[in-house]
């Protein structure tokens, strides 16, 4: 019995010592970022830190804090090959982008993609499968996913929530960082009244701080900005931490990113000014408050919705404050004056509106099309516009009316559902799909955001192209094959080796797949890849190649 108590005793003392140790970093390199916590990317908030490794992949990466394996997830996009750990002290760290996984659990992946024969799956591992101690090396660097160049993504989450947690703000990671950020763009909206306030672009600074004259605004409108913070050893432009707008005296808006769950994350969308994202790239925070947009329950601070409102004809003050994770402080003002000549520009009179009310659901039928919005869709009302801009066009295979449904400059958080009256020709009901309109067509589905649309037949099956050598292949490690579709969109590919499925990957157009001395063997082999497309229509074309 005694022995029984000091074990236990052990035990308590050991889980306690692990939920309290201090998580190290996870790789071997000088601490630097490409990107950190809450950087704004167009629909979603950045949830954690982008360590730079130079511009290579394999550099081992190590668990930060002891704990266990709990997942990992392989995909074409997102984090592509991703890692999860599960820690005592009640979080889970989550490690993109990596090149591969530890010997062990490669082999798992592996077994899994066959059985299942498909390159994207989801692996959920139990407590004692894969134990780490803080520093063991659980994969390496990579550049998978959804990744623009070799990096680690790593997040910090709550494990019983969806809160992603930065460890920069919290000290555990501490980068030098005295530099301050910087405002790369300021621009002023004027606001009018209707049965929909309308808002309307009045100035675009692209110096803010070089600016000394007067600006001329209406008796409403709201600002708009473009910052960035920067820190010593990185040339990248990471995340502000918080916005502050204020008027004369009087603080109207403040925004801080704080500690974001990942439910909260397309909300993204009603705090920049989403037209400016749509057209330029640029994401500008603004200091409008949509009624619909739920961060302002917890990260949003104003007054009078964050709008500047000049009653007199005197000269005011507009003062912008941007400010990073360590206090470091970026400060502008404009001075600005009420001109009631400014007026929002007529709305184009070829478009048919009507006003939608963003609490609730709403709907338009319009002879061959009807277009309907659920309930919490809208972040603010709008008035809906839509036209008819053209006829079926047989040579295109567009054998509906074409319609433009609403501004894609109009952020939403719901797709819509979208439905338009086409003459199908009799036996090729599955070869119809909604189609994005414009020089190309592209597969859009029912549920759509606003944008212009059509119904088109798609008959054509897609195109192979093997990469390298022609007439036999001669490989010693991977082959590629470009396909493509210029209708509907490749929808599958599936490749087999002698007979029997193979893993591949299928990423912007091109299918590749590492050949593995284990499953292919020296010699002569056929390899036979299937592409098909949302309509169902297959291309198959066999080869036969040499393994050195």
């Amino acid at each position: 019995m005694k022995r029984l108590a000091v074990l236990v005793c052990a035990l308590m003392v050991s889980a306690g010592a692990l939920a309290q140790e201090q998580a190290i970093r996870p790789l071997d390199v000088p601490m630097s970022f490409s990107g950190t916590y809450g950087e704004l990317r167009h629909d979603h908030f950045h949830s954690g830190v982008d360590w730079r490794v130079g511009g290579k992949v394999g550099d081992p990466i190590h668990a930060i804090k002891s704990g266990y394996i709990a997942r990992v997830s392989v995909s074409p996009w997102g984090y592509g090959n991703g890692l999860y750990i599960k820690h005592p002290d009640g979080t889970t760290s989550v490690y993109g982008h990596l090149l591969r996984f530890t010997d062990a659990i490669d082999r798992r992946v592996e077994e899994e993609q066959y059985a299942r024969e498909s390159f994207s799956v989801n692996l959920l591992f139990e407590p004692d499968e894969f134990p780490v101690r803080q520093g063991d090396i659980v994969g390496r660097v990579g550049n998978t996913g959804s990744s623009a160049g070799p990096h680690l993504h790593m997040e910090i989450r709550d494990t019983e929530s969806d809160l992603s947690l930065n460890y920069i703000s919290r000290g555990v990671y501490k980068p030098a960082d005295k530099t301050s950020p910087q405002f790369h763009r300021v621009c002023f909206y004027g606001l009018e009244d209707g049965v929909v306030e309308r808002s309307w672009r009045v100035h675009n600074l692209k110096s803010p701080a070089s600016v000394r004259d007067t600006l001329r605004l209406p008796a409403r409108s709201y600002v708009a900005i473009d910052a960035t913070d920067r820190q010593e050893g990185t040339s990248s432009k990471l995340a502000v931490e918080e916005y502050r707008v204020w008027l004369d005296t009087t603080q109207i808006f403040s925004f801080k990113v704080g500690d974001m769950p990942s439910s909260e994350g397309r909300y993204i969308k009603s705090l920049i000014e989403y037209r400016e994202s749509y057209d330029g790239g640029r994401d500008l925070v603004k200091s409008r408050v949509d009624p619909g947009n739920l961060l302002a329950n917890e990260r949003i601070r104003c007054v009078s919705n964050g709008v500047i409102e000049l009653r007199d004809n005197a000269v005011h003050t507009v003062r912008l404050e941007a400010i990073d994770e360590h206090g470091n402080r970026a400060v502008t003002r404009f001075r600005i004056r009420r001109d009631t000549s400014l007026h929002a520009p007529d709305p184009d009179p070829t478009y048919k509106r009507e006003p939608w009310v963003w609490y609730r659901q709403n709907q338009v039928n319009d002879g061959s099309m009807s277009y309907y919005l659920p309930a919490g869709a809208l972040y603010d009302n709008i008035e809906f516009s839509w036209r008819r801009i053209a006829g079926p066009d047989p040579g295109r295979g567009i054998i509906s009316d074409v319609w433009e449904v609403g501004s894609p400059t109009i952020p939403l958080q719901l797709a819509g559902e979208l439905e338009i009256s086409a003459d199908v020709p009799e036996g090729l009901e599955e070869k119809a799909y909604m189609a994005n309109y414009g020089e190309k067509l592209t597969h859009a589905g029912v549920h759509v955001r606003f944008g212009t649309y059509c119904v088109a037949i798609d008959t054509v099956a897609p195109t192979l192209q093997f990469l390298g050598n022609k007439g036999n292949i001669v490989v010693d490690d991977g082959i590629r094959i470009r396909v493509r579709d210029d209708a509907s969109g490749v929808a599958d590919a599936r490749v087999e080796i002698d007979g029997r499925w193979y893993v591949s990957l299928l990423k912007r157009d091109i299918v590749s797949l590492e050949l593995k001395r284990e499953r292919v063997r020296r010699g002569e082999h056929t390899i036979k890849v299937s592409v098909t497309d949302v309509c169902g229509n297959e291309a198959t074309e066999t080869r036969t190649f040499t393994v050195q």
